[in-house]
């Protein structure tokens, strides 16, 4: 079974890297994305033939949806992403599987309850279907690794670990794009 297994990946990856990549690194789109945390506006635009740039802008509602406080904190983030993987079906619908790595800079809450700036490194990683009208939609991970700046309760500056970008990257984001 772990030799059929192995055989049946290899022919999965041989078949992704012998389809053309006709998806969605070409368009420029524009669109909304969604997880438990955050609420995103999404630009993205092609820089060469399986790359491209996104940017979002995002509101960051770790503490708002449970109750604990009633302002969100607010973020943007630029990824550079490329299309490592994808198909095209008979149909014109594509599918393609992007990854890469990214910034971000923002206003948000902490674990801690601490509002404060944030700097990060971010990823994403995810795919995107495509539809034959102009618009897609999209499944990512985004990790964020990043350090805080907030006030403690002394009013003195303290700088950490951003725990709120870590623990809420485990969550998917689901988009939804229209390409022009």
């Amino acid at each position: 079974m772990k030799r059929f297994s192995g055989i049946a990946v290899f022919v999965l990856a041989a078949v992704f890297a012998a389809t053309g990549t006709d998806t969605a690194a070409r368009e420029k789109t524009v669109g909304m994305s969604f997880a438990y945390n955050e609420f995103s506006a999404t630009f993205t635009m092609p820089v060469k033939d399986r790359e491209t740039i996104m940017i979002s802008a995002n509101l960051d509602m770790s503490g708002v949806i449970p109750g604990d406080c009633l302002f969100p904190g607010v973020s943007a983030n630029v990824a550079y992403l490329y299309e490592f993987a994808g198909i095209t079906f008979p149909s014109g619908e594509s599918m393609g599987f992007l990854a890469g790595p990214g910034a971000g800079v923002g206003y948000v809450r902490d674990t801690s309850g601490a509002y404060g700036a944030m700097v990060s490194l971010t990823g994403c990683i995810g795919f995107e279907y495509v539809f034959m009208v102009p618009v897609s939609i999209s499944l990512t991970l985004e990790p964020c690794i990043g350090l805080h700046l907030s006030r403690d309760r002394f009013g003195y500056l303290s700088m950490g670990f951003y725990k709120a970008g870590l623990i809420y990257s485990l969550l998917p984001h689901l988009g939804i794009k229209y390409r022009f």
